[in-house]
Order: C-alpha cells, then sequence, then structure tokens
C-alpha cells in the first residue's frame, strides 16, 4: 500500500530485526513481493516508487520482552533499523511484573533500553499509558523522540473522571 515505516512488534533477537528489514525492502536489499500497487501508481510510478524505497521506508522494532534486554545492541545495530519503541506492558509482563511501572526490576531495564539507545544514536520512543502531561515532559527531557501518548479511552476516562470528581467537590 505504500506504507513510509512499519513497527515491528515482539523483536527480541537480531534475526527477528534482520526478518523486519528484509520485509520492508524489495530484492536484493530485501524479499518484499513486487505487486504492482497503489504506492506505485499501479505501475505508472513503479521506477520511482522503487527508487525511493531502497532507502525510504522506516523500521521501528518493539523493545517489549526480557529477551530483548540481552540482544539489545545486536537488535539495534542491525542495518535498516532506524528507531525502537518501548512497549510497557508486554515488556513488565516477560519480567514477571505485569503492569508494576515503578518496579526496580521494571525502571532498571528501562534504563538499560534508553541508554543503550542513546549510546548507539538509535532514536527511541515508548509508549506512555495513561494520559500524563508531566510524564510526557520528562520523556521528552528524557531524549524519547517516538512516543505513543495514552490511548483514545484512557484519555477520555481519565478527562471524564476529572470532571466528575471537580463537580463532586464544587457540589459538596
Amino acid at each position: 500500500a505504500g506504507a513510509h515505516g512499519i513497527i515491528v512488534p515482539m523483536v527480541n533477537h537480531s534475526t527477528d530485526a534482520e526478518k523486519a528489514v528484509a520485509a520492508v525492502h524489495y530484492a536484493p536489499q530485501g524479499n518484499r513481493g513486487v505487486g504492482l500497487a497503489r504506492a506505485q501508481g499501479y505501475g505508472e510510478q513503479f521506477n520511482e516508487y522503487l527508487q525511493w524505497q531502497a532507502d525510504g521506508p522506516v523500521v521501528i522494532v518493539q523493545i517489549e520482552h526480557r529477551d530483548a534486554l540481552a540482544n539489545l545492541v545486536d537488535i539495534l545495530t542491525v542495518s535498516g533499523v532506524d528507531g525502537f519503541i518501548i512497549g510497557p506492558y508486554d515488556l513488565s509482563c516477560s519480567l514477571g511484573i505485569p503492569g508494576e511501572f515503578e518496579n526496580p526490576k521494571f525502571t532498571k531495564a528501562m534504563e538499560q533500553i534508553k541508554n543503550t539507545g542513546l549510546q548507539l544514536d538509535i532514536p527511541g520512543g515508548l509508549h506512555i499509558v495513561e494520559p500524563d502531561i508531566e510524564a510526557l515532559t520528562n520523556s521528552i527531557h528524557e531524549g524519547y523522540r517516538l512516543i505513543a501518548y495514552s490511548v483514545d479511552i484512557r484519555i477520555i476516562d481519565v478527562g471524564l473522571r476529572r470532571g466528575v470528581n471537580c463537580f463532586k467537590e464544587i457540589c459538596r
């Protein structure tokens, strides 16, 4: 369809990252199928798309399992990996502490991932699950550049609860 990038979940080994990069690129660089599609104007702009496709698509790997921690440098140095994003719930579950984002085991893993990305100069990101402007600001200052900010239902829920609580306070 012509996506300009992909995010690949559960990348735990360098071979996972290599397969992801290969799936994004046409041969000889990769193994993506070359069907005529909308991205190349159904063939009319095939040569232009082929030229763009060699370097254009962005590959972001998701680091969301304890196995990835042991292989982090190998994963992030695969040619064609453009960045990473951390999946906090899956990571915490794989560490045996589901949803315990303040647990030292989890925060240590987060620091390891962030610091490795910074050392390798690989753009990193994370998912801030709860809509929290302070967490967003802190993440930006820590060097994260790919930030998924909450999800629609959490934003609606938190906003409505704040409104209801405000109403209850005023109407006491």
